[in-house]
């Protein structure tokens, strides 16, 4: 009986250890369960993405954007917002608020989109997509239809729904790509414990864009973006994004030979006459650009000196004609206004051609200065539609530039390179009237680098070095600084009658005079044969285009035989 008990007692024993044994491991299970076994908590890509409705997520080569509302469906068509499409993939497209008219310029066509309508213009021809191809979206904001945009633009791109998604890829684009070797699903994070975003069949196409040790981020191919096991990536290589659209050719009227260009200045018609005096002294020259056309109104209108007379005698010379435009005299012109303004450019450009057409112009010369950063897509526009009209008629499209600074960077000379056949830096006004500081014109380190800079942008055969034919005389009086613009001509005269001794400066490239007078201080760098020599030797030592100087009439007697030696 003691033993039955006994042996009762250790039953009862055994049953409590595995109770408590049962209990520990599936404690230890829960544990584990909570620790590390996968989560089937889910976040929708809505939620995820921030879009709603007729809102899709965009992403542009693996990046998704962090815009709002870059990208909407409507009417069963994707659309991109401009700025979007301007900042991520293209900056060709230029929208005009007022007149709701869309502009792109390809090397040979301007293509143009009135807002709403479901075709576009290229030249004369029409082409209809059957959607509208430019909308107004929440905000007003301004949309472009994808179909269109990949008409002109190189990319690629797929579409996803539930929530919307636009996947673009740009030509040229390099990725990591595989596809999902099993069923899985995309998580948020690397992880298990992370929420699931959604469900992925096996052979998926994605994009590997990071890899978190065992895990990895992928984008698939219709936009979902999350994290996978490596173990559910098959192999992956490397690829290129196709490009799609022909290689573009921009094509460029050359001259044979050094451009050798004189700005002369004319400021009424009878100062037209001066170009015997020109043809005459500045031997060697082959081009002259005479002032002669201006912006009049904020329409595109211009105001007109030209002479047929003028054009016909340096014709007979052999020297071409590229008269100037500009954009600076009449105070009462808006720019912005006229470059922003569709109307208002087209009729400035077509002012233009007719102008080159009426006078037998060899060329045109760009020359719009202080061009506001708001003007920065009209302007390049300008050119663009400018240079495309010029080569149809043959002529010849320079641009005057400053020397590379970031207040120019909207100036934008690469996109200007492609189009216009050449491009002037003007090399002085290192210091200049207003400026505040006293100083060289066109020190030759301010030139060096006018050119170097200048060189990133701009084919060595088509940039043109612009030199002065001038200096400033800075005068210091009771703190008050003040100047005046002396020619070339007129400098060794002032110096001799102020009995003031020229110092050459090696870091400058130029003389320098210093003396005082009348309780004045009055400092001048020399611009003289010695200092454009060499100027001209960074012209010759960079292979460019050639030289432009300004201003005709400035120069001294000898100076267009030091010019010839650096021209051959």
């Amino acid at each position: 009986m003691a033993n039955r008990t006994a042996n009762k007692g250790e039953a009862v024993k055994y049953i409590i250890v595995l109770g408590l044994l049962a209990a520990l491991i599936l404690a230890t299970l829960a544990i584990w369960e909570v620790r590390y076994a996968p989560t089937k908590d889910r976040t929708s890509l809505a939620d995820y993405y921030g879009v709603s409705g007729k809102e899709a997520a965009l992403f542009v080569n693996g990046e998704k954007s962090d815009t709002k509302k870059a990208a909407i469906v409507s009417d069963g068509h994707f659309y991109i917002l401009l700025d979007e499409l301007k900042d991520s993939i293209d900056d060709g497209y230029v929208y005009d608020d007022s007149g709701n008219i869309l502009r792109y310029a390809t090397d040979s066509q301007v293509i143009s989109v009135n807002k709403g309508d479901t075709y576009y213009t290229a030249g004369r021809s029409q082409e209809d997509l059957g959607q509208k191809l430019v909308i107004t979206g929440d905000g007003d904001r301004t949309y472009v239809a994808v179909d269109f945009a990949d008409k002109f633009s190189d990319f690629s791109y797929k579409t996803g729904k539930k929530p919307y998604r636009l996947v673009i890829e740009k030509a040229g684009y390099k990725r990591k790509v595989s596809s999902i070797s099993k069923d899985t699903e995309i998580r948020r994070f690397g992880g298990p414990k992370s929420r699931i975003l959604a469900d992925v069949k096996k052979g998926t196409g994605i994009t590997v864009l990071q890899s978190y040790g065992k895990w990895s981020q992928i984008l698939t191919n219709d936009g979902i973006l999350g994290c996978v096991k490596d173990s559910t990536i098959g192999d992956i290589s490397t690829e290129k994004t196709k490009k799609r659209l022909a290689a573009r050719k921009y094509n460029h009227i050359r001259m044979k030979g050094s451009v050798n260009l004189v700005w002369h200045q004319v400021t009424n018609r009878t100062a037209n006459a001066g170009i015997d005096q020109v043809l005459t002294d500045d031997t060697g020259i082959n081009v002259v650009s005479p002032t002669w056309f201006r912006i009049a109104d904020n329409d595109g209108g211009l105001s007109d000196i030209g002479s047929l007379d003028y054009v016909k005698k340096c014709h007979d010379k052999g020297v071409q004609v590229w008269a100037l435009f500009s954009n600076f005299e009449n105070k009462g012109v808006d720019t912005t206004m006229v470059l922003d303004h569709t109307s208002s450019r087209d009729n400035l450009v077509n002012n233009m051609i007719a102008k080159a057409i009426a006078y037998n112009l060899d060329g045109i010369n760009v020359d719009f200065e202080q061009v506001s950063t708001d003007a920065k897509d009209g302007y390049v526009e300008f050119i663009k539609e400018l240079s495309i009209k010029c080569e149809n008629n043959d002529i010849i499209l320079s641009v005057d530039n400053y020397s590379p600074t970031a207040s120019s960077l909207h100036y934008n000379r690469k996109v200007q390179a492609q189009y216009a056949d050449y491009l002037i830096v003007m090399a002085y006004d290192e210091h200049y009237a207003g400026g505040g500081q006293a100083g060289s014109n066109a020190s030759i380190s301010f030139v060096k680098k006018a050119v170097s800079e200048s060189l990133k942008e701009v084919p060595k055969n088509q940039l043109i070095l612009g030199m002065p034919f001038y200096s400033r005389i800075w005068k210091t009086k009771d703190g008050v600084l003040s100047t005046e613009t002396i020619g070339m001509k007129s400098e060794s005269d002032y110096i001799k009658s102020h009995n003031a001794q020229e110092t050459w400066q090696d870091d400058l490239g130029q003389n320098y005079v210093e003396f005082s007078e009348d309780g004045a201080t009055y400092q001048l760098w020399v611009e003289d044969e010695k200092s454009l020599a060499l100027k001209l030797g960074v012209m010759k030592d960079n292979s460019l285009a050639g030289g432009a100087f300004w201003k005709e009439g400035l120069e001294s007697d000898s100076v267009w035989e030091i010019i010839g030696k650096y021209m051959k």
